[in-house]
């Protein structure tokens, strides 16, 4: 770790933060340390810290908002990227949209439908980034985002590349492109469409979202996927899950799709409620539930 320290310290431009704790970085509020955590400048430094970090043969870890990251108490051994400064948008002619991983998800949707471009607007109340709702194929009513992709553009270090949206492997939740490199950015293709009528879509949508998922307490979103055909959320319920506690974990009693941390949950509090949920899910309804969440940092 120490030749990796002096090598950053010769190139790297951004934040380097030693020891920090993840709990800072993640919507549940939980998370040990990373023994290196940083945010690069640009891509750039992103591509510096990629290179520094293979050559010293460390683990590494990129992350966004954190909003769907379960790190274990213990933390990340190896260092944590964070891409919050690559925040780049430039809008291009024909509705296309040129966006870096870093711009938050909802920004952009905002700015889009206020420049009459229209596409984004159902992802509206979706936290994250662009690069997290990539990964992801985030999604919601009748949209996900694999649908406005034109190209992801990826880094291992060296050069950018770029992938077409159909030599991605794109499904519900899911795209492929973990392990193939970091995203840096994409090329979205949206539609012109009135600006008017798209902010008050936007708007509805979003309220519409903040009645369905009010959720009170730190949270990580919906931890489970949806089985086919069926709701997570009306499985736990129907195992009689909802308002289950582990510690100072909760089964939120306003959509048990959600695991909430009341105030002083610890990590290992909320993988067992999970693994709990999963249990008798199975159980009651022979459905084996999927983790829409990241595990980070547990040892297998």
């Amino acid at each position: 770790m120490q030749g990796l320290l002096e090598d950053l310290k010769n190139g790297f431009r951004g934040e380097l933060l030693e020891q920090e704790p993840l709990s800072a970085h993640t919507s549940w509020k939980l998370g040990g340390p990373a023994d290196l955590f940083l945010v690069p400048q640009n891509q750039a430094d992103l591509q510096y810290a990629l290179r520094v970090i293979k050559k010293n043969q460390q683990s590494w870890l990129v992350i966004g908002n954190g909003s769907n990251l379960l790190v274990s108490d213990t933390g990340f051994a190896g260092v944590v990227i964070q891409l919050g400064q690559l925040a780049k948008i430039a809008f291009l002619p024909g509705g296309k949209v040129e966006v870096e991983s870093g711009v938050q998800l909802g920004h952009l949707i905002k700015l889009c439908c206020r420049k009459g471009l229209g596409g984004l607007e159902e992802l509206s109340g979706i936290p994250g980034m662009v690069g997290g709702a990539l990964l992801m194929n985030a999604g919601a009513i009748d949209t996900e985002i694999a649908s406005l992709v034109s190209q992801v553009y990826l880094t291992a270090g060296q050069d950018e590349w770029a992938l077409r949206c159909d030599q991605i492997d794109f499904e519900y939740r899911h795209s492929g492109l973990d392990g193939l490199g970091v995203i840096t950015r994409a090329l979205l293709q949206l539609k012109e469409d009135d600006p008017k009528e798209l902010e008050e879509r936007r708007l509805k949508i979003l309220a519409r979202r903040k009645e369905v998922q009010k959720v009170s307490g730190a949270h990580a979103g919906s931890v489970f996927k949806n089985p086919t055909g069926e709701k997570a959320w009306q499985l736990i319920d129907k195992a009689g899950l909802r308002g289950r506690r582990i510690g100072k974990a909760e089964v939120s009693t306003e959509h048990c799709n959600h695991i909430v941390n009341m105030g002083g949950a610890s990590s290992a509090d909320v993988l067992a409620l999970i693994e709990e949920v999963q249990q008798a899910v199975l159980r009651t309804s022979r459905r084996q539930l999927e983790l829409e969440v990241r595990l980070v940092g547990w040892k297998d």
